[in-house]
């Protein structure tokens, strides 16, 4: 620890260093602009600086809400400053001297007329916008901003109001880390996974715009998205490739590499990237301690395990170019994890008055292997008589698998050893194809499409226990059994939007039918289901003076359960504490009320949002205990979720080098549901009503500063408080992290990292209450939260574009509790 604080400060008094080393006496240029009518303060205004008699722009900026600007850092020499803004006419300010001893040039109040030649103002427009605000996203101009081409994507996010970038490059909207990348409107795999390691690797001088959705329509699927951050590439495709490897090594043990690719040579286009991950959990103490109400005994578990895994995975994406109109594009994604973990358990039960019932130790070794791959191939059409008329089709094939197999065995005081060994063997294959046509109507566009999915999810598993007088296992029927999950999804989609003045409307439905049909072979058991789901949106927007806006919304998600939670595999690892699915799961329909406001203060963008939702019928994970005194958690359609929630996102650019931002959120959560409680001795069962309510909150600050060109050190600390669960809480908890970055060679395209998550606190406890008519129970386990690790960056070739990809396409965001790839991370 020592050793790794020096290093720390070695690093900060090499920041410092190159601190107290720039260049003072800079230029600097600042002023006001006002309306020269009405003589009130122009905010927003796009401001840039660049050499007299050039064209291109060095700097560009926006005013703030008093009109005040301000430009930094220049040499000294003649400058012009152009200014624009909608409904304005653009202006050109000379700047020929400075003074010797002060180099500070105040142009004071420099006003704008009012123009209604729309036309006339385009012709004469010589600096864009950089930001946009329209009826429903923020867009920010990449192409008007000049530090573009020395930048990543991910750099440039940093710029992006409402987006917050941490120090470990983790991506926030509007303070949640729940939100959709799509590049020209299309979701890729890559993305789901890490988004910050493909924007590392991406040149911001590919980019044309960044578009900022926060409430999507109806159209997007995605349960639980809380935005959008849609990348527009430029439109420009001469040939050429770029790329990216990075490396990186952490302590406890752990390591990755990887690399991007992305290459054009004339209608072809390819893009892909690959990355490996080992790491290694040092051994974890977990205990769990259960006072059994009704039999009167006390359950005492303690154990230390611990785990290590691989993690391999590949995407690729093609397109090929018909002609302008016609576009042709597939991808391709693959994906396996190897897993392994050693765990040995002390399990005793007594008597409330101290008197041994039961004792013994568990030791269990277990293997698992998550694996899975997608192909899809898209079809897109557009029109030349109208570039928003758009026809897409799409086919999409996922399939994936899981297999774990363990051996262990308990070790008794009073009787033989007991060996045994169970599997399970998990496959899931799922078709989708979807149409979708757009048809512009004046200004205004109605969107329709179909989509259908087929899922077919399976599942194997056995239970034995070894015969000590042959040596042979044996199997456990009772415990064992096929499983065929069959899943039809039929879906049709319409919506509208449109404009009048500073207000938007947007209206939207969604019709599907569901046909489910279970199978279990071993025991001959069928289920079946057919149901429809009507799913209305409606959101009405206002857009107000000074670059504020205010929306209100009612959407509909609906929140189909995965293989795992449908799953009737009992897990029997652990003896006193079983686990498995339910395939009666209904899905589940959440009702999401929104209220949300923002708005720009000086240098500082304010996100404030209000909400409520609820789930009649949501799924919760529930726990009961038998007379046997062994606990059963599953999953159920039991019970009702409500959520009135409150969130504040803030992003201020204090200085030219500074950059803070806040993200908070409080929700007041009610649960309540009805537990069935079967009495194994009796075989009867009897509904028990559970209810539990609090208030969870989410606390995150971020702290960066840029030192000269090539240094830039970032911090963040957080705390989220305790979560609500049906029967009891989970743990909160406080986490923190550092890092300092360095940037080397041309164009900054070689990076290096040195970062420390929790420097003050080695272990993270996680404790978890349940309380129950029959039962109380907790749970705590200890993980190693203090990690460093160094990285290497580094990019490589010349691509003025990304590859040509379809605006729309497949996205299946509807399903929770394992997905429809049984687990594989697709």
């Amino acid at each position: 620890m020592k050793k790794l604080l020096l290093l720390l400060i070695i690093c900060f008094i090499s920041l410092v260093d190159v601190a107290a080393q720039a260049p003072a006496g800079n230029a600097v240029i600042k002023g006001v602009v006002i309306d020269s009518t009405k003589t009130t303060a122009l905010g927003y205004v796009t401001i840039g600086v660049r050499p007299a008699g050039k064209t291109e722009a060095l700097k560009s900026t926006y005013t703030q809400d008093n009109g005040s600007f301000e430009f930094t850092g220049l040499p000294v020499q003649a400058y012009e400053i152009v200014l624009n803004y909608v409904g304005y006419k653009s202006r050109i300010v000379a700047v020929k001297t400075f003074p010797e001893n002060n180099p500070v040039v105040n142009l004071g109040r420099i006003t704008l007329s009012a123009t209604t030649s729309r036309l006339k103002e385009v012709e004469v427009t010589a600096q864009k916008l950089l930001i946009k605000q329209d009826i429903d996203k923020i867009t920010y101009d990449v192409e008007a901003d000049p530090e573009s081409k020395t930048m990543t994507a991910l750099d440039m996010l940093r710029k992006v109001p409402l987006i917050t970038v941490d120090a470990e490059d983790n991506i926030q909207l509007k303070g949640s880390g729940s939100y959709r990348v799509l590049v020209n409107g299309k979701t890729s795999s890559l993305f789901v996974r890490d988004p910050k390691e493909v924007l590392k690797s991406m040149p911001a001088h590919t980019i044309k715009n960044i578009e900022v959705i926060t409430n999507p329509p109806a159209k997007y699927e995605a349960e639980g998205v809380g935005g959008i951050i849609n990348i527009i590439t430029v439109k420009k495709s001469p040939s050429g490739y770029n790329g990216s490897i990075n490396a990186g090594a952490r302590s406890p043990v752990g390591y990755n590499v990887g690399g991007y690719l992305t290459a054009k040579t004339g209608k072809f286009g390819f893009s892909g990237y690959y990355g490996h991950n080992y790491n290694e959990s040092p051994a974890t103490e977990n205990n769990l301690f259960r006072d059994d109400y009704v039999r009167k005994i006390r359950l005492n578990q303690r154990g230390v395990n611990d785990n290590h895994g691989t993690f391999n995975y590949l995407d690729g994406n093609l397109s090929f170019e018909l002609d302008s109109l016609n576009l042709i594009t597939g991808n391709f994604s693959f994906n396996v994890s190897n897993n392994g973990s050693n765990l040995s358990q002390q399990v005793l039960n007594t008597t409330y008055a101290g008197t041994p019932e039961l004792s013994y130790s568990r030791f269990s070794k277990g293997a698992f292997e998550w694996h899975g791959y997608d192909l899809g191939l898209d079809y897109q059409k557009s029109f030349r008589k109208n570039k928003e008329q758009l026809f897409t089709l799409s086919y999409k094939f996922n399939n994936g698998g899981n297999d774990s197999d363990t051996d262990f065995r308990l070790e008794y005081t009073d009787r033989p050893l007991v060996y045994s060994t169970t599997q399970n063997n998990g496959t899931s294959a799922e078709h989708t194809v979807q149409a979708d046509y757009v048809q512009p109507i004046g200004k205004n566009n109605l969107e329709i499409g179909l989509k259908t999915i087929t899922r077919l999810n399976s599942s194997d598993y056995f239970y034995a226990n070894l015969n000590p007088d042959n040596g042979e296992y044996v199997l456990d029927p009772s415990q064992s059994n096929n499983f065929d999950y069959h899943q039809d999804i039929f879906a049709g989609y319409t919506s509208y939007g449109f404009k009048k003045g500073d207000w938007g409307f947007k209206f939207g439905a969604r019709l599907e039918e569901t046909r489910i049909n279970a199978n279990f072979a071993s025991s001959g058991t069928i289920a079946e289901q057919d149901y429809f789901n009507l799913i209305p949106s409606i959101a009405v927007s206002r857009k107000l003076k000074g670059m504020k806006n205010m929306r209100l919304g009612y959407t509909q998600r609906i929140e189909r359960p995965g293989l795992w939670y449908l799953n009737p595999y009992v897990n029997r690892i652990d003896p006193r504490n079983i686990y498995f699915g339910n395939p009666d799961l209904r899905a589940a329909t959440n009702h999401s009320f929104d209220y949300s406001y923002s708005t720009f203060v000086k240098k500082t963008s304010v996100n404030t949002s209000l909400f409520y939702n609820f789930t009649n019928n949501s799924i919760q994970q529930f726990t009961t205990l038998g007379t046997d005194s062994v606990a059963r958690t599953t999953y159920g359609n039991i019970g009702k979720n409500q959520r009135l929630g409150f969130s504040l996102n803030t992003n201020m650019n204090l200085t030219k080098n500074l950059n803070v931002n806040l993200n908070a959120s409080a929700n007041f959560v009610q649960l309540n549901g009805v537990i069935t409680v079967t009495d194994t001795a009796s075989n009867t069962s009897t509904l028990t009503p559970v209810s539990n309510n609090g208030i969870t909150a989410n606390v995150f600050g971020y702290l960066s500063y840029k030192f000269g060109k090539k240094w830039r050190a970032s911090g963040n600390i957080g705390y989220n408080s305790p979560q609500i669960l049906l029967q009891g809480t989970s743990a909160g908890f406080a986490y923190n992290s550092f890092s300092v970055t360095r940037m080397f060679f041309d164009k900054d395209k070689g990076s290096i990292n040195l970062s420390i998550s929790s420097p003050f606190q080695r272990n993270r406890r996680f404790f978890n209450e349940l309380q129950d008519t029959r039962f109380y129970q907790n749970s705590e386990s200890f993980y190693v939260m203090r990690r460093l690790s160094l990285s290497f960056n580094y990019r490589f070739g010349k691509l003025q574009s990304d590859i040509a990809r379809k605006k729309r396409g497949i996205k299946n965001d509807d399903v929770s509790g394992g997905g429809q790839s049984g687990g594989a991370t697709n």
